[in-house]
């Protein structure tokens, strides 16, 4: 791989579509982009498609952000992906909808700061 191994990331979510690192030695997802996949130490991985759907697996609320053009309160969620991988992002509408362990939830895709960010929506009841 050239140049910013993350590159390939961003060019995909412009076009609102969540990709992540695929393993072609061992084939583990894993997230955040790295040289070598975690697993395995191999640096042949691919960015592969992802569903964009997973569930809460943990989350916080950040009543003071870091400035304002963060929502406020902001809802940080670590994300389990169905393919097994998990990411960092916020949650919107979290607080209004009751944010729970578990809960489902769906990429969606917002501007700012220059760049569109992959976060999350909840999709329902809770898993």
């Amino acid at each position: 791989m050239s140049g910013d191994i993350a590159e390939e990331f961003w060019e995909k979510a412009k076009l609102e579509i969540l990709v992540r690192p695929v393993c072609q030695s061992c084939g583990k997802s894993f997230f955040s982009p790295q040289v070598l996949c975690p697993s395995c130490q191999s640096n042949n991985w691919e960015y592969t498609e992802s569903s964009g759907e997973g569930f809460v697996y943990s989350y916080t609320v950040i009543h003071r952000t870091p400035n304002s053009q963060f929502p406020s309160p902001l809802v940080v969620a670590d994300i389990e992906l169905d393919e097994g991988w998990r990411m960092f992002s916020w949650v919107t509408d979290a607080l209004n909808k009751n944010i729970q362990i578990n809960d489902r939830v769906k990429v969606a895709f917002t501007s700012f700061s220059g760049r569109k960010l992959p976060i999350f929506e909840l999709q329902g009841e809770s898993s």
